[in-house]
């Protein structure tokens, strides 16, 4: 792949491709800088925990699906060459799936199946998971050292996560561009009703957002979120579901007009973590991005490993 072509999504963007320009968060906040694992200097006036941020170039930052905005978690000045600019239009305008949506899901459920001592920890993500690390290069995760204030705070308590932190990291598997990517990203704080709140993640998926209609995008769950039960997981609950991601907007030859990211999260006391996964080889073609079954798998090695007592 040659870099040596500007591309329409190079560091002087031209137009955005079908999968959207500036990228808004959930929650209409401007985009952040673009990338997904090439070094880059932090965008000016980026706030510690993924606060609301000054705008720059079109965003290419990715965050997970249904969780509130955070810092660009994929650093980088992408490839400038028209390919790779797909690629990351396509990485970033999954960020906008759930959207505003969780400010008013209402969810609903015992949570007997969740273990009492979940209580207390908070979410330290691992260096790696299997063949997956972190990405060193990636600019400005959330770490959630900060408790969320204002209007994220507000949300987060409205779908059952009390002095709710953020955190969020992501994983490559192989070479930036051509890598499998994980991504991870949740709340920790107090959780009185975990199920409550992971049925609340899952209801946000498509749910309406003027800042998603306006990009020409659209979300739906493909099926409805089932519970997984992967080896070595417990103490939690954990459902799983593919998101299809939709472009309204007319494509060029030979680029998909969709495709469909595996995502599993979990949720007990403390921690709500969502994990999906993508493969950039394919992302051109439309192809499998993985199964639900593998990315259960890598979720609950993930919740196995992130978790420390506070």
């Amino acid at each position: 792949m040659s870099y040596n072509q500007p591309g329409p999504y190079g560091q002087q963007p031209q137009q955005p491709g079908p999968y959207g320009g500036p990228q808004p968060g959930p929650y209409g906040q401007p985009a952040p800088q673009p990338g997904y694992g090439y070094p880059q200097q932090p965008p000016p006036g980026v706030p510690p925990q993924g606060y609301p941020q000054q705008q720059t170039q079109p965003g290419y930052g990715y965050q997970q699906p249904g969780m509130p905005p955070q810092q660009p978690p994929y650093g980088g000045q992408p490839p400038k060459k028209s390919k790779a600019g797909v690629v990351i239009a396509v990485i970033v305008a999954v960020a906008a799936i759930g959207g505003a949506g969780w400010y008013f899901t209402k969810g609903g459920g015992a949570s007997g199946s969740v273990a009492a001592d979940t209580k207390g920890y908070k979410l330290t993500y691992p260096a790696s998971v299997d063949s997956y690390a972190k990405n060193d290069q990636a600019v400005g995760t959330a770490k959630g050292d900060t408790p969320l204030t204002g209007e994220q705070k507000a949300k987060a308590e409205a779908i059952g996560v009390k002095d709710a932190h953020q955190s969020s990291q992501q994983y490559l598997s192989g070479t930036p561009g051509k890598a499998k990517q994980m991504t991870a990203s949740g709340f920790w704080g107090q959780i009185d009703d975990p199920e409550k709140a992971l049925d609340g993640y899952f209801n946000s998926i498509g749910a309406p957002n003027p800042d998603t209609d306006k990009l020409g995008l659209k979300y739906e769950k493909v099926g409805s979120p089932k519970a997984f039960t992967p080896d070595g997981f417990k103490g939690a609950v954990m459902k799983c579901v593919e998101i299809k991601m939709t472009t309204t907007k007319t494509t060029k030859p030979g680029e998909p007009n969709s495709i469909v990211l595996p995502t599993c999260a979990w949720s007990d006391y403390s921690t709500l973590g969502a994990v999906n996964h993508m493969d950039q080889t394919t992302l051109l073609t439309g192809g499998s991005q993985g199964t639900l079954e593998d990315v259960a798998k890598l979720a609950a090695k993930l919740y196995n490993t992130s978790r420390t007592k506070v």
